[in-house]
């Protein structure tokens, strides 16, 4: 299969399910928010050690996939839904 069917399957399949993308903003947002905690937490509790380091880097990866997977419910709930408008318009 070629990359560009690829690309257009997922863009439709992301772009049709808005109640999906929704959670998704919603869950990605919850991530980003546990990740900065736990930076903020290692940063205010811990003392500086190797193991502060360790805990802020741990912290700082589950922000970035928090803000990751906000980012795709987001384009999925705005840009890929507009995409999949106009893609069905145009087979009909």
């Amino acid at each position: 299969m070629k990359k560009e069917n690829r690309l257009h399957t997922l863009a439709m399949k992301l772009g049709n399910n808005p109640k999906q993308a929704l959670a998704r903003i919603i869950q990605g947002a919850l991530l980003f928010v546990f990740g900065s905690l736990i930076l903020i937490m290692s940063d205010r509790v811990i003392t500086p050690s190797h193991q502060q380091e360790v805990l802020a880097l741990f912290g700082v990866v589950i922000a970035s996939i928090g803000a990751v997977w906000t980012l795709i419910g987001y384009l999925s709930m705005s840009v890929l839904r507009i995409y999949t408008m106009i893609n069905s318009k145009s087979k009909k």
